[in-house]
């Protein structure tokens, strides 16, 4: 028990070191002069995006922008953001759409927002709110409707779109540029496309990891074999680090008279990845199904469990995995042998590969 809480914490230990690291993809800086500097940028969430681009050169050293530093930053073939002054105040916008119409976008500590811009035309805020209010006594979801009036403004030289714009009722990524792009084709009178910004990213996105194994089990002496695999899925368009996780997982435990235990389990996981640049940390934590049957044994119905793992990047798709994953009896269950009791059941050392499909 000790040990496996010494190998726990040294894992998180190392998951919030490596964390530290950030995260940077190949990208460039256009600066106030409009010079081009090639390097790369610390990934971060839109929220840290809107403040700052951490910038880091050719020559490793890294230099932190404020929007009033430079024009714009971007990374390679994926989002791309600028300088502009938003209620007096100089923050990043995330450029989304450019043409006739341009959508922008920006996340701070109040929520999202959506910027449109147009030739002869001041640059807006597109507005929404949506909150809970009380009518006749009851709760009823509050939505507002100003940005559709703004966008049929915004649109008011093609009347084709009015109809479209009403369907409009939150303004969101993949609304609001599909907009711009048919409002761009519908208007614009040369033969020019316009640029879509925004990474184009999967719906759903799938990676396997089989895995091979040592299981210590309370109560059992020595290590059994585990082998098994995960299945897990994520949304790209939500969110690139948070993951769901299921598969299959197989171990055998020898007893003294001979028999065995098999051990079959299915596991329910949420996972999170902090997406550093080679080495990624993770996260996980959910319940197993399972089923143990001998004798005396009684089968489990289900486990908590808590994994925390190292992935290293060697090919573009494909991770080297290791993990270190404990089981819990949740409460009022009783674990494989009565005399295990409750707390930890078992943790087990994994190394696996990751290949994001």
């Amino acid at each position: 028990m000790k040990l496996h809480l010494i190998l726990l914490t040294g894992f998180f230990l190392s998951i919030i070191n490596i964390h530290a690291q950030t995260d940077f993809r190949p990208g460039y800086v256009i600066t106030s002069s409009e010079d081009t500097l090639q390097g790369e940028i610390d990934y971060r969430g839109d929220l840290l995006m809107s403040k700052v681009c951490k910038f880091k050169n050719k020559s490793n050293n890294v230099t932190e922008f404020s929007p009033g530093d430079i024009i714009a930053y971007r990374f390679i073939d994926s989002k791309y953001y600028v300088s502009k002054e938003v209620n007096q105040k100089d923050v990043f916008l995330e450029y989304l759409i450019q043409g006739e119409m341009n959508i922008y976008y920006m996340r701070d500590e109040s929520g999202d927002h959506y910027y449109i811009e147009k030739d002869n035309t001041e640059f807006t805020r597109l507005p929404y709110e949506e909150k809970i209010m009380h009518v006749d006594g009851k709760r009823v979801l509050y939505e507002s409707t100003q940005h559709i009036g703004l966008l049929k403004y915004y649109t008011r030289d093609a009347p084709d779109f009015v109809s479209r714009v009403k369907t409009i009722k939150k303004p969101e990524h993949r609304n609001l540029i599909k907009l711009a792009e048919d409002y761009h084709n519908a208007v614009c009178k040369e033969e020019e496309k316009c640029i879509i910004y925004e990474k184009k990213l999967p719906l759903i996105k799938i990676a396997v990891t089989p895995y091979l194994g040592l299981t210590k089990y309370k109560g059992y002496d020595g290590f059994v074999n585990e082998i098994g695999g995960y299945l897990s899925f994520w949304a790209p368009r939500t969110s690139e680090k948070l993951f769901f996780k299921t598969g299959l997982i197989y171990n055998k435990l020898s007893e003294e008279e001979g028999e065995d235990i098999t051990v079959y389990k299915i596991p329910l996981q949420v996972q999170y990845i902090f997406r550093a640049h080679r080495i990624q940390p993770n996260l996980s934590a959910g319940v197993n199904f399972l089923t143990a049957r001998l004798n005396n044994y009684k089968e489990i119905s289900h486990t908590l469990t808590l994994n925390a793992g190292l992935d290293y990047k060697i090919f573009k798709n494909a991770y080297l995995s290791t993990m270190l994953n404990s089981e819990f009896t949740p409460p009022s269950r009783v674990a494989v042998s009565d005399s295990m009791g409750f707390g930890l059941i078992s943790y087990s050392f994994i190394v696996a590969m990751r290949f994001d499909l």
